[in-house]
């Protein structure tokens, strides 16, 4: 079976990362397959699977004839979580455009690539994502999920996609992207950075959103659900401390770089009228240490806000230092692990392109 196109000359690149995905891996791969967009390659990153993984795939890839489409599978030994699996995986790629989809996860839309390749040579965008998508245990139970920004204000969205700062603080408190739905330019990787492994299985996919939007790479959104994201127990997403705090931690060591920069100020100055939405409806609980720190810096600014705000900003802080999502963490340990963090190869690479770009020197 294949779906040659003759229209499109672009490789593009689809990378899964799987580790013990014996239950969802063909799911996966037949979704692709289904795809009309020729030519492709899917990656499949073993990333140290105990199970049957790799064997599904070998089977699959023998028994599928499509000139089109190539399948290949690459090791990488032990276990070193979702990020590493994704960061070898674009690394390798050879797409002009790459893809993203998790092993557990499926492309629901025949035309999902299709659309996006055509819609990111329109808009010349670096990187793009579907607005919405599916959700549930299984694709016959599952639930359309309407994402934005913004909580209630979707007709918002347009300007966070736009303006990079304004996203950029958004993406503190929430993360609406779906990693299953994205494609990146290849050279926007090998220019801009890629996934850092050392945050292994949490929010590997929010920090490079966020390094992308502190570097301005132009975003492409597209309307529509073509992913379906698969709810299960095995997800690192169901562990709700973990979750917390390694999210808390990428946001914090860009917090810290862009205050360094003395650029946070002017960034939370133009985000403050989203900034008030977000403090009246307590969202920012969900980034305890994050909304303190940000707290923290406009009350030691407070000369260049308005003092509506800041009563605002007090009264929230001193919420926050009270919620349960704050003392549930380990506050040396976050201290700790963010040191780690901070001297990350891929987050080290960041700064010196950020500092090349701004013309500036980051101080220490």
């Amino acid at each position: 079976m294949s779906f040659m196109r003759t229209n499109y000359k672009k490789l593009v690149s689809i990378v899964i990362p799987a580790y013990n995905a014996e239950n969802f891996i063909e799911c996966a791969l037949k979704s692709c397959l289904t795809q009309t967009y020729r030519p492709m390659e899917i990656i499949v990153v073993n990333d140290g699977s105990t199970d049957s993984t790799a064997r599904l795939v070998k089977n699959f890839s023998e028994v599928t004839s499509d000139n089109g489409l190539e399948i290949k599978v690459l090791e990488v030994g032990e276990n070193k979580g979702a990020a590493n699996a994704l960061n070898v995986g674009f690394s390798n790629a050879k797409g002009f455009y790459i893809c993203w989809l998790s092993a557990d996860d499926a492309f629901i839309d025949k035309r999902k690539i299709e659309k996006q390749v055509d819609f990111m040579e329109k808009t010349s965008a670096s990187w793009s994502y579907f607005q919405d998508f599916y959700q549930g245990t299984d694709l016959s139970k599952a639930v359309l999920m309407k994402c934005s920004y913004l909580r209630y204000l979707r007709i918002l969205d347009p300007v966070f996609i736009q303006n990079s700062d304004l996203r950029l603080m958004m993406l503190m408190f929430q993360n609406p992207i779906n990693g299953s739905s994205i494609m990146v330019k290849k050279d926007c990787v090998n220019r801009y950075g890629n996934f850092d492994p050392v945050l292994r299985n949490v929010d590997g996919d929010g920090d490079l959103w966020m390094r992308y939007s502190v570097l301005k790479l132009k975003l492409a959104l597209l309307k529509g659900a073509t992913v379906f994201y698969r709810v299960h127990s095995a997800q690192t997403s169901q562990k709700k401390t973990v979750m917390m705090h390694g999210c808390e931690l990428t946001r914090m060591r860009i917090l810290l770089t862009l205050e360094r920069m003395s650029s946070l100020t002017s960034m939370i100055k133009q985000f403050t009228p989203f900034f008030l939405v977000i403090l009246l409806t307590k969202q920012y609980l969900a980034r305890s240490f994050v909304s303190e720190f940000l707290f923290d810096h406009i009350l030691n600014h407070k000369n260049e806000f308005n003092p509506v705000f800041l009563h605002y900003v007090q009264k929230s802080l001193n919420i926050v230092r009270k919620h349960a999502n704050y003392r549930v963490l380990n506050k040396d340990k976050f201290l700790s692990d963010l040191k780690v963090l901070k001297e990350s190869y891929t987050f080290k690479k960041f700064e010196e392109i950020l500092t090349s770009q701004n013309n500036c020197v980051i101080i220490k």
